[in-house]
């Protein structure tokens, strides 16, 4: 059916009807859309002889969509082309990332531009598709910024700026932020810190880093209702931190592995689990050791939750 044929239709069912309709999507020669409503206008007698069709043009936001949809097939195609040619990673996620940074910084300013009103008042409707759009632009980045950091870790050119830091305030952040996510699950999280800690030198942004990525690991591993325990101390030459959950666990032979690229628990997809693409357990390990410092896993195997430990120099 031709878009006017539809749109007859809904018009002469207001009329046999008498009730508004609540709009839909219309798309006009030349790729221009519009989103319109259809309202009875009833006379002094009730009757119905006319009825008033609203149109919006949303043009741009549905042309925003289409690039959105476009730039997520690239990047599942740069997942699915990574784990096939394992030699030719590096050079790859060099190449996808950054040509998939500029669509997303573009399409980022226009949404903005729309949240602003700069572009002219949104309805609800296209104001819940902007929020939808926006989280998956979020979503994006952070793959992007993913492949850059493991691609940087791989050539050896990760860089960590060092400054006096408190890594309890860094820890309070991170559990503070993570917390939102562990409440949609029902999970109950506690950071305890022993004794005054001393301050130490390290990249505070990297180093949340690592806390967001454990943490965000822990919930999406355990099930609801789970406890996630951050325990913080200092030991003779470090400051030692552990995170325990009552996840899924992982076998012994397995502990060694976690940390690779694109690993997989069980048979697993951490692409296909957590929607991410397995790689934020590997950058957890390179800043940890770029800082000087250790990382590891202990667990009793599946099913009997996990604790992940990690350490940084107190003298740096």
């Amino acid at each position: 059916r031709s878009e006017k044929t539809r749109l007859d239709e809904k018009i002469r069912r207001v009329f046999d009807t008498g009730f508004p309709f609540s709009g839909e999507q219309l798309r006009y020669p030349g790729g221009l859309f519009f989103f319109y409503k259809i309202h009875p206008l009833k006379e002094d007698d009730m009757s119905l002889r006319r009825v008033m069709l609203l149109m919006e043009d949303i043009t741009e936001l549905t042309r925003l969509e289409e690039e959105l949809r476009d730039s997520y097939v690239k990047l599942e195609n740069a997942y699915a082309e990574l784990k096939e040619e394992d030699e030719a990673k590096s050079d790859f996620i060099s190449t996808a990332s950054h040509e998939l940074r500029t669509p997303l910084t573009v399409i980022n300013s226009y949404l903005e531009m729309f949240e602003d009103g700069m572009l002219g008042e949104l309805t609800e409707n296209q104001l819940a598709k902007l929020t939808i759009m926006r989280s998956q632009i979020d979503h994006m980045i952070r793959l992007v910024e993913d492949m850059l950091d493991t691609l940087r870790l791989e050539s050896r050119k990760f860089k960590i700026q060092k400054y006096p830091l408190k890594l309890e305030k860094i820890a309070k952040s991170a559990v503070e932020e993570v917390s939102k996510l562990a409440d949609l699950k029902e999970h109950t999280m506690s950071l305890r810190v022993n004794g005054n800690l001393p301050e130490i030198e390290g990249d505070a942004q990297r180093i949340k880093q690592v806390f967001n990525n454990l943490l965000t690991n822990a919930v999406k591993y355990t099930p609801n209702k789970g406890r996630i325990e951050v325990e913080i101390k200092e030991e003779k030459k470090h400051i030692h931190v552990s995170i325990s959950d009552t996840g899924i666990g992982i076998p012994e032979e397995e502990h060694e592995m976690i940390f690779e690229k694109f690993y997989t628990v069980g048979g697993k997809s951490l692409m296909r689990e957590s929607e991410r693409m397995g790689l934020g357990l590997t950058i957890a390990k390179g800043i940890v050791e770029a800082h000087g410092g250790r990382i590891w896993v202990e667990s009793e195997g599946e099913g009997k939750g996990s604790t992940f430990y990690f350490t940084l120099p107190k003298d740096n």
